[in-house]
């Protein structure tokens, strides 16, 4: 078996475990057993658990914005907007299914997400300051990064625990705006970006993906 091929199998074997026994109670040696490869050989591809969920997240962003790119290209000249619609489909997957949504909070209890999708969220933030003329150091982004996430892991925290009373896409809504608003761009602006991508997310089908299985 090729090397990608085994990996990948890994993968399956774990989004299948993740997917039905949660992110928790899944271990490396259960992955092992379920992909027919030694524990060795599940570390030799991922160091960690923690190593298997990041690239999961990683391909499931990375498979929205390919097909974004493919059907609305036009979102792309602003980096706030096409990030908007990403993170509605996103949520949208994830949140509606009782499985995903079990497996995202126990990532979220185990893990602030910034540790999972921190490369992810620079080049993202790194666009927003490009696309706006924005002018930050490097010290006062990586300061409103870190205070970004950890305000959606705690208003998450609440969501899951029932103290929040929200739609998904309303959901998106207000923690896609933070970092814009930290950043002062114009208060008008973001509100009409936000309502832009539903707007666009409403005319999408995108049946076809999944965060697991």
């Amino acid at each position: 078996m090729k090397q990608q091929d085994k990996k990948e199998q890994i993968l399956l074997a774990a989004k299948t475990l993740f997917y039905e026994d949660g992110f928790t109670n899944t271990t490396i040696k259960k992955i092992a057993q379920k992909s027919e490869v030694p524990v060795s050989t599940v570390h030799y591809y991922f160091q960690t658990k923690d190593t298997i969920i990041r690239s999961i997240y990683y391909d499931f962003i990375e498979a929205i914005d390919s097909f974004l790119y493919q059907n609305k290209p036009e979102i792309f000249t602003n980096q706030i907007l096409s990030h908007a619609v990403s993170s509605r489909i996103y949520y949208d997957i994830i949140l509606n299914n009782e499985y995903n949504r079990r497996v995202y909070y126990e990532v979220l209890q185990h893990n602030s997400n910034y540790g999972i999708l921190d490369t992810y969220a620079d080049k993202i933030y790194r666009q927003y300051i490009k696309d706006n003329n924005i002018i930050i150091t490097d010290e006062l982004l990586n300061i409103y990064t870190h205070m970004n996430f950890g305000a959606r892991r705690e208003f998450f925290i609440q969501y899951f625990n029932g103290n929040l009373s929200l739609s998904v896409q309303d959901l998106v809504t207000v923690i896609n705006g933070l970092i814009p608003r930290l950043f002062k761009l114009d208060q008008n602006l973001v509100d009409r970006l936000m309502l832009d991508s539903i707007l666009i997310f409403d005319t999408l089908d995108y049946d076809e993906f999944k965060f697991l299985i």
